[in-house]
């Protein structure tokens, strides 16, 4: 019994002491970027970001909370896109159309949403938050003190790793998912400037399983209240809507409805005589041959359903048909069908139908 004892009180006072450790290595952290109150302070913010990606670089809005980013780029002619991940709040916008994100979707951002989260450091005192364990590596030649924490909400393991020296955020990785391949996201941190009066980093590399697939600058940053209203999916599009803009260039291809990619909208294309082709959006990364239609920048009319019945569209193309010549426009074809039920990962549970064709003035 006494042995029993002496060896539980050892094991107590180990734990203990480990857990001193973790604690130690947070506040060293918090510190160095910092202090508490002043992270906290700069919990929620909105930045430019120049994005590097596929050897092309752009802009986007990001405004965030902790949990919670929502992502805007300008399309053009007074439209900005949108795209908020997080939890609990996850969609996208494509014109007028909300776009629910799949579970896919969901699982894909869910390693980003922690890291996000984790990277502000001061959320780690919380209590959704579990500190587990320490250890040291050298990377580059920089020694780092690594710390081990567990996201309860979102059931999430990762690891950051801090200089051991100064205290500053290196990088943050996590297990998860990417384009349907389990792997580990890493994101590492560099160029510290003061904002908002705390060291952040505004250069942030992004990686899966070691291949740096973006990479982002932050350009401008205030910290200002952020509303979590900001992030709350709005309505989706009402049944009849009819919508005019302006629209690119675009390209399709058109293949067998037997080879349509299941992550890309389905396109129906109608020709003047009434045959029908699908034309999947072609992209850089499209893997698909076939012929190529180019669709010239437009004034676009486009009407909003939630049926895809063939007399559905049919009612759709009417009404289209009719704003058209209230509205003293002629018609250039083709007409596209386009049918939303994937958020390019998976299938949303959700379907919208949008009819749309060119317009000219008579």
């Amino acid at each position: 019994m006494r042995v029993f004892l002496v060896l539980s009180a050892a094991l107590s006072i180990c734990g203990c002491v480990q857990a001193d450790t973790e604690q130690q290595l947070l506040e060293h952290a918090i510190s160095a970027h910092g202090g508490y109150e002043k992270l906290q302070a700069a919990a929620t913010w909105v930045a430019e970001v120049r994005r590097y990606q596929r050897g092309d670089s752009y802009e986007l809005r990001n405004y965030y909370r902790p949990g919670m980013v929502r992502l805007e780029s300008d399309l053009g002619n007074g439209e900005r896109s949108a795209d908020v991940i997080g939890h609990p709040h996850c969609w996208g916008k494509n014109g007028p159309i909300i776009i629910a994100c799949s579970a896919e979707t969901r699982e894909n951002d869910r390693p980003r949403v922690v890291m996000e989260m984790a990277a502000q450091i001061w959320p780690l005192r919380g209590d959704d938050w579990r500190l587990l364990s320490t250890a040291t590596e050298k990377v580059d030649g920089i020694e780092l003190a690594t710390l081990q924490v567990y996201y309860k909400p979102l059931n999430s393991l990762a690891v950051l790793r801090f200089d051991a020296e100064i205290g500053l955020l290196h990088s943050i990785s996590i297990d998860g998912i990417k384009d349907g391949r389990a792997g580990t996201h890493t994101h590492v941190y560099s160029a510290y400037e003061e904002r908002c009066g705390v060291l952040t980093p505004t250069h942030n590399v992004k990686s899966f399983e070691g291949d740096i697939w973006v990479e982002e600058d932050i350009l401008q940053m205030q910290c200002v209240d952020v509303a979590e209203s900001l992030f709350v999916r709005p309505e989706q599009v009402a049944d009849g809507f009819i919508n005019e803009r302006t629209t690119d260039e675009q390209s399709l291809v058109c293949i067998d409805q037997a080879e349509v990619p299941t992550e890309r909208p389905v396109q129906q294309y109608i020709a003047e005589d009434g045959s029908m082709s699908t034309c999947p959006s072609l992209d850089g990364d499209s893997p698909v041959v076939g012929d190529a239609i180019l669709l010239p920048a437009a004034r676009q009319l486009s009407i909003y359903g939630f049926e895809s019945s063939a007399e559905n569209v049919t009612q759709m193309i009417t009404a289209l048909q009719d704003e058209a010549t209230i509205r003293n426009y002629e018609l250039r074809w083709p007409i596209r069908v386009i049918t939303y039920d994937n958020d390019g990962m998976g299938p949303t549970g959700e379907t919208v139908v949008e009819v749309t064709v060119a317009v000219l003035e008579k």
